[in-house]
């Protein structure tokens, strides 16, 4: 069979939403899994084993040709945001098509709807990725571990590039582009100080208009965070890349129940994560509140 899974939007969603595909190997190992990704994340799945193909979506695209040119049997829209997708998949004449309903289209031409709850429900964004497999008739499937993959090539690139930093090398991941809390720019100058004078060498690798280094692609980031000891950052996209690339990651997190831990904390078998203390204010000054020492010794299990 022919899988479609669309995850139309940010970095950490990709990311997050990759253990869908091992689900459905896993069930199916002879099936032919395609993604339907904007074009600035699709280098992520660069190197992947087992992808038939990438669509890209961007604009002015024509979303049922895209379909239709790959006949999927099964289009799961995960980045339910992208309204379009369901509609699309309709005339294109699949057989299956699961989605959130969101949406008039959605909920009109999806023939399976996911209704389980995601905020405060205690239960991963990884896991609400998987529920789109159980109309396949799917059942205790459970979360992996999200792998990227970077050649040769790309790790001694990023080597290259730090390699005027001595290690141990501190990769500073300073805000994300979406909704998620964190510290404001007079912490991070106190704890830039703070570990280098406790043995780190930090260096700011995200946002780019943070960082000093040249301009790089995706790809180069992602060699970049493989040639540091450790990251530290918010729950966004590079510190999820880094938790997929395998990368001692401690991630500092807000308190809100739609972007907590138990939803958003990056998966990976070297992740930390902290919260603030005291009651919730991921909006204001909340993430400030981390007490720079505290910081330090969770980077201490890094060493």
């Amino acid at each position: 069979m022919r899988y479609l899974i669309s995850r139309t939007d940010g970095i950490g969603d990709l990311v997050v939403t990759l253990p869908v595909q091992k689900a459905i190997l896993g069930n199916d190992p002879l099936a032919h899994v395609y993604w339907l990704v904007k074009p600035e994340v699709a280098p992520i799945l660069n190197n992947l084993p087992a992808i038939s193909g990438i669509l890209l979506r961007g604009k002015g695209t024509d979303l049922e040709l895209q379909i239709r040119d790959i006949s999927p049997d099964v289009v799961l829209n995960i980045g339910h945001r992208d309204r379009a997708v369901i509609p699309a998949a309709k005339k294109a004449g699949v057989p299956v098509r699961v989605a959130r309903p969101r949406g008039l289209g959605q909920l009109m031409y999806a023939t399976h709807r996911i209704w389980t709850k995601r905020s405060g429900s205690g239960r991963h964004e990884c896991e609400h990725s998987l529920d789109f497999l159980k109309p396949l008739g799917w059942s205790d499937i459970h979360p992996s571990i999200p792998s990227l993959v970077l050649t040769s090539e790309e790790i001694q690139h990023g080597q290259n590039e730090l390699q005027a930093i001595p290690t141990p090398r501190l990769g500073v991941i300073l805000k994300g582009s979406g909704s998620g809390a964190f510290p404001s720019k007079s912490w991070w100058d106190k704890l830039m100080i703070a570990s280098t004078k406790s043995g780190w060498n930090p260096v700011i690798l995200s946002p780019p208009e943070d960082c000093l280094l040249s301009p790089t692609d995706l790809r180069g980031l992602m060699g970049r965070i493989v040639a540091c000891s450790a990251i530290i950052g918010p729950s966004t996209g590079p510190t999820h890349l880094s938790a997929a690339l395998g990368k001692p990651t401690l991630c500092l997190m807000g308190r809100r129940l739609c972007h907590g831990p138990d939803r958003w904390a990056p998966l990976g078998n070297k992740v930390e994560v902290l919260q603030y203390p005291g009651e919730e204010d991921d909006l204001g000054d909340g993430m400030d509140r981390l007490a720079v020492d505290t910081v330090l010794n969770a980077l201490e299990k890094f060493r």
